[in-house]
């Protein structure tokens, strides 16, 4: 818009200066002046209403931002019709849901309330509280059935039933699939939370059984070492047992058979003094 303002001021300038060209061929003098006067005074009569312009659209500009701010910020009350019966966890599928089609995060949106419109519960009004932007684009992305939040994983909530009705197979005896389906309202089987959970739990009791293996392993071998060392002590003493009774065997038997005295004959006085003719009764002794 600025910039439409701008071009027609700059036209009105230029056919201004045209026209004071041509007038300035056909009058006199003192005319022309008077009108390169008035020419050169509007311009600056214009930049000033155009400078007023500009600064009361920044000014609207800047109010338009600090309204948008303050609302963005404010938490509001948004309602909305889906088809029912609604499942134990639908409260959190709907924030999830809720955050990918608006972008917003998932704890800003919380579901106070769940009102059946039908007696039978088919269509059922859901009260939420979330920022004022993100209730205003979930109830128009709820009309639309192109929208992000009707392709996303809360269609079945907001799709028709009747658009999204499967064909049942009929063979020539008739329905072979019982259409009344018991236990409606139970949570759904084979959910990704689910399996996620089964898969971690298979691999931990797997790391833990290859573990508790592996502790056996090691206790046998453990039980094996220690039974050979114990008869390698057992062996070991039995051995040193022997040598140290073989050599004191050894040096008993040394002693008996050789003894010293016979290689080192003695002289004992008592023998010496026992043959009383030398020494008692000698031949060359006076009597």
């Amino acid at each position: 818009m600025l910039t439409a303002i701008i071009f027609v001021a700059s036209v009105g300038v230029a056919r201004a200066g045209s026209v004071e060209k041509k007038h300035h061929k056909h009058h006199k003098h003192h005319h022309n002046e008077t009108k390169n006067i008035v020419s050169k005074e509007k311009p600056a009569a214009d930049a000033g209403s155009e400078e007023k312009i500009m600064s009361k659209m920044k000014k609207l500009e800047g109010e338009l931002a600090k309204k948008e701010e303050a609302v963005k910020g404010v938490v509001t009350k948004g309602r909305i019709e889906v088809n029912g019966p609604l499942p134990a966890d639908f409260a959190e599928r709907f924030a999830q849901g809720t955050s990918k089609a608006s972008g917003c995060d998932p704890s800003e949106v919380k579901v106070t309330e769940t009102n059946p419109v039908s007696g039978g519960g088919d269509v059922v009004e859901v009260v939420f509280e979330a920022p004022a932007d993100v209730v205003k684009a979930v109830e128009d992305q709820a009309a639309d059935p192109d929208s992000k939040l009707a392709t996303g994983p809360l269609k079945e909530f907001l799709v028709a039933k009747d658009s999204a009705v499967v064909e049942t197979p009929v063979q020539e005896k008739g329905i072979d699939v019982d259409t009344e389906m018991p236990y409606g309202e139970l949570e759904p089987f084979g959910r990704e939370d689910t399996a996620q959970e089964l898969t971690e739990s298979s691999i931990k009791e797997s790391d833990e059984m290859v573990d508790q293996l592996e502790r056996a392993e090691v206790a046998e071998e453990k039980r094996a070492v220690f039974r050979a060392l114990t008869r390698l002590r057992g062996a070991a003493i039995t051995s040193f047992d022997g040598v140290a009774r073989s050599q004191t065997g050894n040096i008993d038997e040394y002693n008996k058979t050789h003894k010293w005295r016979k290689t080192h004959p003695l002289h004992h006085l008592a023998d010496e003094e026992s043959d009383i003719s030398k020494w008692a009764f000698p031949d060359n002794a006076d009597f």
